[in-house]
């Protein structure tokens, strides 16, 4: 693969990337063309260095015992709560606008689930079906 162009793209939210795309001479003849691409021109790769970069600063951090054993607990800790939300809770969208509209209404969220958890409340699917109760 050579390397052919840099282009900018902007995303859905308006975050704009540069890629590096690299591009294949001629792949109207080659055995695994089938496999490789469905594009109708040849192979292309669109590389992300910015991407890239943070990939392995993340890969190493993970690692690293200390860092592996904190997102661990994250695991743990911070993403049940947020399934729960929104699983049990039902709370997939916000209904007001503007981070600051958003972060009270998260809170109130927040905090129903925590005097829920105090509280002991099951959710209703437990109560109706006995077998769910612990």
């Amino acid at each position: 693969m050579t390397f052919k162009k840099y282009q900018n793209k902007k995303n859905p939210s308006g975050y704009e990337q540069s890629f590096k795309i690299y591009e294949c001479e001629d792949c109207t003849d080659c055995p695994l063309r089938a496999k490789c691409t469905k594009a109708k021109g040849n192979r292309q790769v669109h590389w992300n260095t910015v991407f890239e970069e943070m990939k392995a600063k993340a890969k190493t951090a993970l690692e690293c015992e200390e860092k592996a054993t904190i997102y661990a607990l994250r695991k743990v800790e911070v993403e049940s709560v947020f399934g729960h939300i929104k699983g049990n809770r039902s709370f997939r969208r916000f209904s007001l606008r503007g981070l600051d509209k958003v972060h009270v209404e998260f809170g109130i969220v927040a905090l129903a689930h925590n005097i829920l958890k105090v509280a002991g409340i099951r959710q209703l699917t437990s109560e109706k079906n006995p077998k769910n109760t612990k």
